[in-house]
C-alpha cells in the first residue's frame, strides 16, 4: 500500500481532519483504550511487536528524513523531492494521515495518505516498513491505520506504486484490496569508455536529421507556457498509471524539481513543438521522467531523436547512467528504447483501489 510536514507539531499538520492515533504496544503492559481491535491482537499476540516496543504515532518534524528514505525504497526513480513537498508542514493539500512507527528515535514504518494534485479524484496511499522490521506486525498494524482512514473517504481511488522487483511489497498491497492497473517496465542506459561526446552528438544530429526537428533545452522560468502546450500535446493517447482520468498537467510540471531538464525538438518547417524528454538528475544517473510526441508527428523518428538528446545532455553532464520507465503496453517507445541500447531494468506495478 505504499506514498509520505515540517511543523512543530504533526496535529498542526492535520487539524481535525484525521483522527489520529497514538499506539503503543509495551512488554508486561496492556495495550492502551485508544487501539482499535485489530491493534489491540498486534499488541497482545504478537511478542516481537510487544518486545520490540514499536509505538505508532503521528509524524513529527524529526522524523521526515527517515520516512522520505523509506517511502522512497519503494520507488523505482528518485521520488524524494516530491516527498519532502507534500510532507512539507505549508504542503497543499495536506495529508490526511501521516503516521509513523519507531523506538528510541530510529522510524521503523511509515504510512501516509494525501490528496494528490496531479490525478484529482485519488489519494495516493503508501506505508514502507524497514527491512529489520518487516514479519514484526510493523506493517500490518500502521495498514490498519490506513484501512480506518480509507474507511471515512469516500467517491475517491486510492492509488499507489510499487518497484516491481519487491513481490512482498506487491503481496502486501493486494492483501489489503489494490488491484494492479498497470505495469511500467524499467530501461536502463550505462555509459561506458565507447560513448564519447563525439560519438554520442553525431548519433544525436542524425537522428534529429531523419526526424527534421532541431532540439534544444527550454528553460521554465521563461518558457512555461511552451513547455505545457508541448507537455500536454505529446501526452495525448498515452497510457497513464492509474486508468484513463483527469490529469492536472500544469500540476504536474510544478512537482518536478528546479534543474529538471526539458528538450523539445521543434519542427524545422513548421514553427510548432513536435515532441520532448523530461529529464531529472537523479544521485549517479538520470532519469527521463517523459518522452512524447505531437500525435500530428508519431512515427517521424522525433521519440528516437529526443532520446539521443537525453542520453549527450546527461552525457555531458558527467553522469554515470540514464534510467527510464515506460508502461508495457507502450510498444513503440519499448522498442525505441531497446534500439538505443538500453537495458531492462527496475520497473513499477501502479495499483488503484475504489473506495466506495
Amino acid at each position: 500500500m505504499p506514498r509520505a510536514h515540517e511543523g512543530s507539531a504533526a496535529a498542526n499538520w492535520h487539524g481535525g481532519r484525521s483522527a489520529i492515533k497514538d499506539a503503543t504496544c509495551e512488554d508486561n503492559l496492556p495495550a492502551p483504550a485508544v487501539l482499535n481491535a485489530y491493534l489491540r491482537n498486534a499488541c497482545r499476540y504478537d511478542p516481537v511487536v510487544r518486545n520490540m516496543n514499536h509505538q505508532i504515532r503521528a509524524m513529527e518534524t524529526a522524523d521526515i528524513p527517515q520516512a522520505v528514505e523509506l517511502l522512497a525504497a519503494s520507488s523505482a526513480h528518485d521520488i524524494r523531492p516530491v516527498l519532502r513537498a507534500r510532507l512539507a508542514a505549508d504542503a497543499t493539500p495536506a495529508p490526511q494521515l501521516a503516521i509513523v512507527s519507531g523506538h528510541a528515535g530510529v522510524v521503523s514504518g511509515v504510512a501516509y495518505i494525501a490528496e494528490d494534485p496531479v490525478f484529482p479524484g485519488t489519494v495516493t496511499t503508501l506505508v514502507a516498513v524497514s527491512p529489520d522490521a518487516r514479519g514484526k506486525g510493523v506493517g500490518s498494524a500502521l495498514a490498519a491505520q490506513v484501512e480506518d482512514e480509507l474507511g471515512r473517504l469516500t467517491g475517491a481511488t486510492a492509488t499507489c506504486m510499487i518497484r516491481d522487483d519487491l513481490p512482498h511489497g506487491k503481496v502486501f498491497a493486494e492483501r489489503y484490496g489494490f488491484t494492479v492497473a498497470h505495469h511500467s517496465l524499467g530501461f536502463r542506459y550505462v555509459f561506458t569508455d565507447t560513448d564519447t561526446e563525439q560519438l554520442l552528438a553525431s548519433r544525436a544530429a542524425e537522428a534529429a536529421a531523419r526526424a527534421g526537428v532541431q532540439v534544444r533545452t527550454a528553460d521554465m522560468a521563461l518558457d512555461e507556457e511552451l513547455i505545457t502546450e508541448c507537455f500536454t500535446r505529446c501526452r495525448i493517447g498515452l497510457p497513464l498509471p492509474f486508468g484513463n482520468r483527469p490529469v492536472d498537467v500544469r500540476e504536474r510540471l510544478r512537482e518536478f524539481p528546479r534543474n529538471t531538464v526539458y528538450l523539445l525538438a521543434r519542427s524545422i518547417e513548421e514553427d510548432r513543438c513536435m515532441g520532448m524528454s523530461i529529464l531529472i538528475p537523479e544521485d549517479r544517473s538520470w532519469y527521463v521522467r517523459f518522452t512524447g510526441t505531437d500525435p500530428d508527428f508519431r512515427g517521424r523518428g522525433v521519440a528516437v531523436a529526443v532520446k539521443r538528446a537525453s542520453l549527450l545532455h546527461a552525457h555531458q553532464a558527467r553522469t554515470e547512467s540514464v534510467i527510464t520507465n515506460n508502461d508495457d503496453s507502450n510498444i513503440a517507445i519499448i522498442r525505441t528504447n531497446q534500439s538505443l541500447g538500453m537495458v531492462s531494468h527496475v520497473g513499477y506495478w501502479s495499483f488503484t483501489r475504489i473506495l466506495a
